[in-house]
């Protein structure tokens, strides 16, 4: 599966939640393939030069799993009631109570800043996908979160374009598909008249 499918969504929760994709009219789990949970990993930015072992990475699928489904509910009552609901808020909230973090002092531009990293593997991927969730609904309007308009698309993004008027996950997959339909469409209705 090509990489960049991974980081379509423009949030790494949003990237976590279309996990699920469309191959040849069937939704596919690309977190079944381990190989493609180091690549959504690493699309992601989540690795820092280690490869889990495979008993860790076990963990790491089945917490994603998990995570996966609480983006989905975010997505969802986003999409149909402008907020998260209480349920998805208590799920999140119960989640972040397990994270273990360390906080470190840190330099950015020559400013300090406080940073907070996962103490395992496990929890920094926990922490980036709750903290991208937060970060995203803080920042940007519900209705910047979308679906994509492709008829046989299923992923999810965040318009973060200045007009507010982003249609495709990806021109490059379903832009230009939806482009190339309608101008065969056209060109049929009107050879058809």
């Amino acid at each position: 599966m090509e990489q960049k499918v991974f980081t379509l969504g423009g949030a790494v929760w949003i990237n976590l939640a279309n996990t699920f994709v469309m191959q040849d009219n069937h939704k596919v789990d690309v977190l079944e393939e381990p190989n493609h949970v180091l690549q959504w990993l690493e699309g992601n930015g989540l690795l820092i030069g280690e490869l889990p072992e495979d008993p860790e990475m076990v963990s790491i699928h089945d917490t994603l799993v998990r995570l996966r489904y609480i983006c989905i509910d975010a997505i969802s009552d986003l999409l149909r009631e402008g907020r998260l609901s209480e349920r998805t808020f208590t799920r999140l909230e119960k989640k972040s109570g397990e994270l273990v973090l360390d906080v470190r002092m840190v330099r950015q531009d020559g400013v300090p800043h406080l940073s907070h990293v996962g103490r395992s593997l496990m929890d920094r991927v926990s922490y980036a996908v709750l903290h991208s969730l937060v970060e995203t609904v803080a920042q940007y309007p519900p209705e910047r979160i979308r679906k994509c308009e492709h008829d046989s698309c299923i992923l999810h993004f965040v318009d973060t374009s200045k007009s507010g008027k982003r249609r495709w996950c990806s021109m490059d997959l379903c832009g230009n598909r939806q482009k190339a339909a309608d101008f065969y469409a056209r060109k049929k209705e009107r050879s058809g008249s």
